[in-house]
């Protein structure tokens, strides 16, 4: 089936245009404070988050495309109140009481964009002030965000497209080649599936099993292949874009059907918001530029687009599709960020092109990623994860131990989702906190105890050994794991457990063992978050009654299943979707 321009066109405009609407709605007019004035007041986090200003850009192409005053008006208070985060030497604050400035390399983009597509809005001498700005921060960068920086590889990724950027703009060789030194050091940066790796510290660390740091449905498909593709085309540099593109495609995997990026496993996974990542940039502009040569991009492109349209309510993009079901409140940033891809897509040129399959409609079986130490599984309507990855990011961040991070049923989407496994501010003003906090519970299956006050789980055990196999007409993983802290102490004596997943067209069962001496004091913790999914206990037995549960954190609702094993120490569980 083919889909026009004119409807593709339409969609994104439509967003775009609801998303800047109500930012514009919470823009505050305060004048003579210009502490305050032109700042968007966040609804969720009762402040002004310092990266608001980076809505400039999206502002001028709404006024550009609408000829309405009030977009053009609101760019330009949003630049001004920027002063607020602009320090003397051409750096940006992150926020109010951060004082982390590589953050600078994001509004430089948005300013460029703004700039370069649209400057002819501005009278000469607004004109002129942005520029001003934007080579202060371009200095800034040229001599600060270069590879010895203490930061993650995104940063890297997005200084090499922004040098590319301004050193065109200014005609800048001096930042055209640090650009291109940038893309080099991202170039080496791949895993045997491709992927790309350095969003932790330090960047090209391995773990004992070899595992590198990735967060692939996040910071990767959201921010750095995005910037390295619209490098490497600023540059007009074929080889490094076949490289990304590549790289992009590789990553196309972990794209669910829903249009969903599946970051259960990510570094970063603290950021997760079940359609892409919290605070990165969108994946729209780059994606349906690569879409002109390869449809498949473009599809991408426009699934995840309808992901967000879906979780976007009274114009605020939500951080999960619960939100609002669960009376959460909704924080600007996912909005403001990642409204700068919409914008660019419609700037770039949107186009006809054939509806096609994603990699996840179409693969059965099984892969291995030795690069995250994770299983993904695919038999008829069902997709899974099972991970033993052991990139230890934050204390409580990703699943290990050979969890399921994710169950997902052509029917309904996720039955299982697990985020953070523990819950933190990591990222204090990029993150909420929930007013309901008895129902905010962890949706990370995991077998666990509770002995003292000290909680131990196997989903804790960055040592866990798997094995995978096809028999029976099952894709089987075996697991074997300790119950462990949660900074990965294994507990001492009868700590051993062991998982077994076998999934079906019909359904997945997990079967699990502990010490027969570990008696009634363990459990089997499944979060559930897809109201069709039911869970059949076939050995031991249902303890309680289910627990209604939300987590911030991909932003689902749900209910926490706990299985108590039998005399021996033995459970098994069957997962059905109705």
């Amino acid at each position: 089936m083919r889909i026009g321009k004119e409807r593709i066109e339409s969609e994104v405009f439509s967003l775009l245009k609801a998303w800047c609407d109500a930012l514009t709605g919470l823009q505050l007019d305060m004048p003579g404070r210009g502490e305050f004035d032109g700042g968007l007041l966040c609804p969720a986090c009762k402040i002004i988050h310092g990266r608001c200003h980076d809505a400039v850009y999206p502002m001028m192409v709404m006024a550009k495309r609408t000829g309405e005053d009030r977009y053009l008006t609101a760019a330009k208070k949003l630049f001004q109140w920027g002063e607020n985060m602009l320090c003397d030497d051409g750096s940006l604050y992150n926020d109010g009481q951060s004082d982390w400035n590589g953050i600078t390399v994001f509004n430089a983009m948005a300013l460029h964009d703004a700039l370069r597509r649209h400057g002819r809005l501005l009278d000469g001498a607004t004109r002129a002030a942005w520029e001003k700005r934007l080579l202060a921060m371009g200095e800034w960068l040229h001599s600060h965000l270069v590879i010895g920086m203490s930061t993650n590889i995104n940063y890297f990724a997005a200084n090499a497209c922004a040098m590319a950027l301004l050193g065109k703009y200014f005609g800048r060789a001096d930042f055209l080649a640090l650009s291109r030194s940038l893309q080099a050091y991202c170039l080496e940066r791949f895993t045997e599936n491709r992927l790309f790796y350095g969003e932790g510290k330090p960047i090209d660390a391995r773990t004992p099993k070899g595992c590198a740091a990735i967060d692939v449905g996040g910071y990767n498909v959201e921010e750095s292949l995005p910037a390295l593709c619209r490098c490497a085309m600023e540059l007009d540099d074929g080889r490094a874009l076949e490289a990304f593109r590549e790289s992009f495609r590789a990553h196309l995997e972990w794209m669910l059907p829903d249009g969903a990026w599946d970051n259960s496993v990510g570094t970063r996974v603290f950021k997760w918001t079940y359609w892409g990542s919290r605070t990165s940039d969108g994946c729209q502009e780059a994606l349906f530029r690569l879409g002109r040569e390869d449809p498949v991009f473009a599809e991408a492109a426009l699934r995840n687009l309808r992901l967000y349209a879906r979780c976007t309510k009274d114009g605020l993009l939500a951080g999960g599709p619960d939100y609002f079901r669960h009376g959460e409140k909704v924080c600007v940033h996912h909005a403001f960020c990642h409204a700068k891809a919409l914008a660019g897509a419609l700037d770039e040129g949107l186009y006809d092109f054939e509806r096609v399959p994603l990699p996840s409609d179409t693969f059965q079986g099984m892969k291995h990623y030795p690069e995250m130490d994770t299983w993904r599984l695919a038999r008829g309507p069902w997709r899974a994860d099972v991970t033993a990855y052991d990139f230890n990011y934050m204390v409580g961040g990703h699943a290990s131990g050979g969890a399921l991070s994710l169950l997902w049923h052509e029917k309904c989407g996720p039955v299982v989702a697990a985020g953070t496994v523990d819950y933190s501010l990591r990222e204090s003003h990029n993150q909420q906190l929930s007013l309901k906090k008895a129902e905010h519970l962890p949706t990370c299956p995991r077998l666990e105890l509770t002995e003292n006050g000290k909680r131990w789980g196997q989903h804790y055990d960055f040592g866990a050994a798997m094995t995978a196999h096809e028999a029976g007409g099952a894709l089987r993983v075996h697991v074997g794991a300790f119950l462990c802290d949660d900074r990965g102490r294994r507990m001492d004596g009868d700590g051993a457990c062991a998982l077994d997943y076998a999934l079906t067209e019909g359904e997945l069962r997990i079967a699990g063992r502990v010490s027969p001496r570990l008696g009634g004091r363990a459990e089997y913790i499944l979060p559930v978050v897809a109201e069709a999914a039911r869970v059949r206990v076939v050995k031991g037995g249902m303890k309680g009654e289910p627990r209604p549960l939300f987590n911030l954190n991909p932003g689902f609702m749900g209910r926490e299943e706990r299985v108590s094993p039998d005399e021996d120490g033995a459970f098994e569980v069957a997962v059905t979707v109705g």
